[in-house]
């Protein structure tokens, strides 16, 4: 401590309490200072001009203060005028009248359910109303995934219109339907006239600001402004420069025109009609390179208050294309042992394989979760699984984290995630630090069935592409989410054939499609063998048909992952590209008894893709043996940029292992899971009652089951992984030591774990001095670079 520092209660509280945390991680063995003397990152200033983050340093702000409001998502409207709907029956009897969707119960309520491709992101509305008449029964029935809502029916044979308020303010699925029972008589009619759901409202209640909106699911950072409106800035234009923003309006009928002029001439001018979309513009200022101007921009409306947005407005040059940009490309669901890159004996990754071979390969890399919503929190936080403390659908990152995007931002890069699995976007916080977010809705609107059948690469590509001509120039974190391999194994015509027999395909969909309804995970039919045997199917030949479509899907995501690296090189930008290709946790074929994913911790589930690619970072090829884990990926990525890793993170960065130097890692190599709150999957598989722990090293795994006892399963289990990395015989009783030795390090570290969730859960990144987080990261409890 330095001499005569003073600290308030609160901060000796913390202080206190992380010294206690200083404890229980040295123990009684006594903790010692890395020897290594860690070169200081390079510390680059943004070079890149944000107009929405300077917006306190504007010269002149001057806009209507009327005040306005604009739905945040498009109103749902079905008015049953057809005698066609895409709604589908669940229960009972369904026809139609002349502008009315009839309904009628069989011996139980009738029930419908919202169409498939309904996509609704039910944080963002604000009621659903139904307009319907009955002939009898006590109450209408509405449900969203586990929530229920209800009310009494009104009088019979008259129209009403019933309002139910959702209240629904965490971002939950958006493929989670609705599903109407119009009445809880087991006979009587009831007539459904129009359902509607009806969005929220955003208030921009200032006359100019800053707020993150949404067109259509792609999210932006945005001013806004009521027109007519001026904004100036007083800016130096760089060499090269360009202006990059995109516009978006808020009315319907209501066009806005906007206007950017630099020291009074006007360099840009367009109107603007569609609210549903945003409208890009890229301003060539390269004229006025060097000069110190006045930089406007304005708008301007038939109508008085009328709100404008600038979204993401950018001020960038061409000079800063040498900085080298970063993809990260997530490949869900895929187990490292079915991609060639890792000797599959199947050549189900040839450009992966390609792309290992003249980069980085890390053959042991374990994921933190087995299931996408906290492994992908863990690789864009750099925090385990367990720590970031995330269950249910609705979790979102602790506000103590600190984001790959959040640094990478800081640091002067434009950062966008396009993403083809919900989990990975704003639903779970995980659109913190990025400029542009496109969520699956987005992808799944480039999708068509009838070619990309269950994958969505292809449509990725399709957003993917147009951004990175539009970003070419300027250094770029792009992070990218593809979900081909998921279930149910459904791999487009070209790609199905070279594993599987497609006229066997119609069979298996509508097998494997029965197992999915009855107990499903991680969006997977959860069955065993002896589930699939008792339905009179052969059990072999079933998942043999499931792995030969799997990896189908495998050989698709390749071919699209070779189809975007050839546009980064189309484009220019591929050697100046640092390219990570991961995945967030495997798929079990009943190596331990099931099928899917997220409900166990064995190697089939935990051992993920993690290959680096770039000729300038790392120009010499390797494997890497050593055990690494997803939290490495982040500080590896920023070490190896030269910028500044996050105080408060828990993987290491590998690039000493990357460039073939002695590393020595500090902290353990450890997997978690917690019991699941779905039921359904709970009460088929007994591990779906206890959380689990897994602690490995190059020679050992250790699994531990806090809840054993109800699960009538072994509380420990060990596994050699010299002969053993399947996780097939369990070798505790025979090596009680080093059962021991990996029981006190996992009691030592949950303890340690839980406290740092206590700060990072409030918020309370602020409160760990820097004296405090050298001495955590020296004893392996925080990572970061060695």
């Amino acid at each position: 401590m330095v001499a005569g520092a003073v600290f308030s209660p609160r901060r000796r509280r913390v202080r206190g309490l992380i010294l206690s945390v200083l404890y229980v991680l040295c123990g009684e063995s006594g903790c010692r200072q890395s020897q290594e003397t860690a070169r200081k990152p390079q510390e680059t200033a943004p070079p890149l001009y944000r107009f929405d983050d300077q917006f306190s340093t504007a010269t002149k702000v001057s806009a209507s203060n009327v005040n306005a409001s604009s739905e945040m998502a498009p109103r749902l409207v079905w008015d049953f005028n057809q005698p066609q709907t895409d709604w589908k029956l669940l229960r009972g009897r369904m026809g139609f009248r002349p502008g009315e969707l009839a309904l009628k119960g069989e011996g139980s309520t009738p029930v419908i359910v919202s169409p498939d491709k309904t996509t609704i992101d039910w944080s963002r509305y604000e009621s659903i109303l139904i307009r319907m008449i009955h002939e009898g029964g006590n109450e209408i029935k509405l449900k969203i995934g586990p929530r229920e809502l209800k009310q009494k029916l009104g009088p019979r044979l008259q129209y009403q219109v019933y309002r139910f308020d959702l209240n629904i303010t965490v971002p939950i699925r958006y493929n989670v339907p609705l599903a109407v029972m119009p009445t809880d008589d087991l006979n009587a009619i009831a007539s459904i006239d129009s359902i509607e759901i009806v969005p929220r409202k955003i208030t921009f209640a200032q006359a100019a600001g800053r707020q993150v909106i949404s067109k259509r699911e792609e999210y932006r950072n945005t001013l806004y402004v009521h027109s007519p409106s001026t904004i100036a800035f007083q800016v130096t234009i760089p060499k090269e420069a360009r202006l990059h923003f995109g516009m978006g309006t808020t009315e319907k009928n209501s066009p806005v025109k906007f206007r950017v002029t630099a020291d009074s001439n006007e360099v840009y001018s367009k109107t603007a009609t569609d609210t549903g979309a945003w409208q890009d513009a890229d301003v060539d200022l390269s004229s006025l390179s060097g000069r110190n101007v006045k930089l406007i921009f304005e708008t301007s409306a038939e109508k008085q208050g009328t709100v404008a947005l600038w979204a993401n407005p950018l001020l960038t040059t061409k000079a800063l294309r040498n900085r080298p940009n970063v993809l990260v490309y997530m490949i869900d669901t895929m187990r490292a042992d079915h991609s060639s890159l890792y000797f599959y004996a199947r050549y189900t990754t040839p450009f992966l394989k390609k792309l290992g071979a003249q980069g980085v390969v890390f053959d042991d890399c374990q994921v933190q979760a087995t299931w996408t919503k906290p492994s992908t929190a863990s690789l864009l936080t750099s925090l385990y699984s367990f720590t970031h403390g995330m269950i249910h659908d609705s979790d979102t990152i602790p506000p103590g984290a600190t984001t790959f995007a959040e640094q990478l931002r800081t640091a002067g890069y434009v950062t966008a995630s396009i993403i083809a699995n919900q989990f990975a976007g704003h639903i779970s916080g995980l659109q913190r630090g990025f400029d542009y977010l496109a969520e699956w809705a987005v992808v799944q609107r480039y999708r068509k069935d009838a070619e990309d059948r269950g994958t969505d690469s292809a449509a990725l590509n399709k957003i993917l592409f147009p951004w990175l001509e539009q970003h070419r120039d300027e250094p770029f974190f792009l992070y990218a989410h593809a979900t081909d391999p998921h279930a149910p194994y459904r791999p487009p015509a070209g790609f199905e054939e070279k594993f599987a027999n497609p006229a066997d395909t119609p069979a298996f969909n509508r097998i494997y499609k029965t197992f999915a309804g009855h107990d499903q995970y991680g969006g997977g039919a959860v069955v065993s063998r002896a589930g699939v045997s008792r339905t009179g199917i052969n059990p072999e030949r079933f998942i043999h048909q499931a792995i030969d479509r799997y990896d189908g899907e495998i050989l698709h995501n390749d071919w699209s992952l070779e189809q975007l690296v050839n546009k980064l090189k189309q484009l220019g930008i591929l050697d100046n590209t640092l390219i990570v290709v991961v995945s967030d946790h495997g798929e079990e074929f009943w190596e331990h008894g099931w099928t899917a994913h997220g409900h166990s911790l064995y190697q089939e589930l935990t051992h993920g893709v993690f290959v680096m690619w770039n000729p300038k970072l790392l120009p010499v090829p390797r494997r890497v043996a050593e055990p690494v884990q997803l939290i490495d990926v982040m500080p590896t990525v920023l070490d190896l940029l030269g910028l500044r890793i996050p105080d408060v993170v828990e993987g290491q960065s590998l690039g000493r292992l990357a460039r073939g130097r002695p590393f020595q890692r500090k902290g353990p190599v450890m997997t978690s899971r917690f019991v699941p709150p779905r039921a359904s999957a709970t009460a088929l598989i007994p591990e779906n009652k206890t959380d689990t722990f897994a602690l490995l090293d190059a020679g050992w795994k250790l699994i531990y089951r806090d809840k054993a006892k109800q699960t009538h399963m072994n509380p420990v289990e060990l596994y050699d992984r010299h002969t053993d990395r399947g996780d097939l015989t369990n070798v505790a009783a025979a090596h009680p030591q080093e059962v021991d030795q990996r029981m006190a390090e996992i009691t030592k570290w949950i303890d340690a774990q839980t406290r740092l969730r206590n700060f990072l859960g409030r918020g309370a990144k602020s409160t760990l001095d820097q004296q405090t987080i050298e001495q955590l990261r020296s004893l392996g409890y925080l990572g970061g670079k060695q």
